[in-house]
């Protein structure tokens, strides 16, 4: 068993699958609707712990009844959760989310995270006691930031999920060891992949990827761009699967190099993405 420290967003997720994606003003019939907890380094959380790993995550939801939902799913899943919001009464960042049966898509409509903050007594040097690495999605930086700093004298790898460019980020990345970022992830003047393989590297990191949906993933290593296959399947929704990736990449490369990491955390989400919503893939057995 390996130990993941997880730190960033967390919502509560409430998602409808629809047959067909919503004209003006229509009014739609929901095939089905679930609710769970979600966020990019919550459902990486999730993902680590789906392997047997213990995963603790580090992030803000608050004593609001609208939290409760996103608590119950992780303590179904047995991710440990550190409780840190500055504004417990306050509701959590709550996230409507409509999946078109017809091709898998989704669209995300969610409350502003950007006055959301953690108390500052949150975290200290304990919170990677034991630690076999720590992930990172960018929210929560002056956190995500001190973490990184005492992880690297520790030697604890450090994980960056790049969703998208946040200000700030710039101070975060000659701490990152591995940087997973999603196609809409540019940094300031970056327009295309060598730009921003280029930025990246300038910062210090030396192990980057960007994933491009069900496209090989572009990967930057030991000097070497390279692709890495991506397995295909027949997509029912992609709700959370890069999110799912990086939760399982945090499991592989504790066991193998940066490239394989890539691949088989790829088919894992992959494979999140034949099976409606962000859960249904752990009940089964052979994908972990």
């Amino acid at each position: 068993m390996q130990k993941g420290v997880f730190l960033g967003l967390s919502t509560a997720d409430i998602v409808y699958y629809v047959p067909q994606c919503l004209q003006r003003n229509q009014k739609l019939k929901a095939e089905r609707q679930l609710a769970y907890a979600g966020g990019p380094a919550t459902n990486a959380a999730v993902a680590f712990a789906a392997f047997g790993n213990e995963a603790s995550l580090v992030t803000g939801l608050g004593q609001h009844p609208l939290a409760h939902l996103a608590k119950a799913d992780l303590a179904a899943h047995k991710v440990r959760l550190i409780d840190s919001t500055d504004q417990p009464r306050r509701p959590p960042v709550l996230a409507a989310v409509i999946v078109d049966l017809s091709n898998g898509e989704r669209s995300v409509v969610y409350s502003s995270t950007d006055l959301r903050r953690l108390r500052r007594d949150c975290i200290n040097e304990t919170t990677l006691e034991y630690a076999d690495i720590l992930m990172l999605d960018g929210f929560y930086l002056p956190q995500a930031v001190q973490l990184a700093t005492w992880a690297k004298p520790k030697r604890v790898p450090v994980v960056l999920d790049g969703g998208s460019w946040k200000d700030g980020l710039d101070t975060l990345l000659p701490l990152v060891d591995y940087a997973i970022c999603s196609p809409a992830f540019y940094p300031p003047g970056c327009t295309d992949p060598d730009s921003i393989f280029a930025y990246l590297r300038d910062h210090g990191v030396e192990h980057m990827a960007i994933t491009r949906d069900g496209e090989p993933i572009l990967a930057h290593a030991d000097g070497q761009l390279c692709e890495v296959p991506v397995m295909q399947v027949k997509v029912v929704d992609t709700l959370g699967s890069g999110d799912i990736f990086h939760g399982a990449f945090c499991h592989y490369i504790l066991e193998n190099d940066f490239l394989l990491s890539l691949e088989r955390a790829a088919e894992v989400a992959s494979l999140s993405c034949a099976s409606l919503g962000t859960r249904a893939w752990i009940e089964q057995e052979k994908f972990i």
